[in-house]
């Protein structure tokens, strides 16, 4: 489950956001798993990465199209 929760953009900064808060620990079994999975810097910088693919991935396909039409 954390895994696929690392592809959706917005559960990924909601739980960014808790474990900066230190709120993970009220979440109980899931708020450990995700602090173990997030929590470090490693899963940190993976998040960071897989968040900035979310802007740059549409940005391109979206530029793509957008030169492909007669404007």
């Amino acid at each position: 489950m954390a895994i696929l929760a690392a592809f959706n953009p917005i559960d990924l900064a909601r739980i960014q956001v808790l474990l900066q808060v230190d709120v993970a620990v009220l979440m109980g079994y899931t708020g450990a798993i995700f602090k173990k999975m997030f929590g470090t810097s490693i899963g940190l910088m993976v998040s960071l990465f897989i968040m900035f693919l979310w802007i740059i991935l549409p940005y391109l396909l979206s530029l793509r199209l957008f030169n492909k039409k007669d404007l």
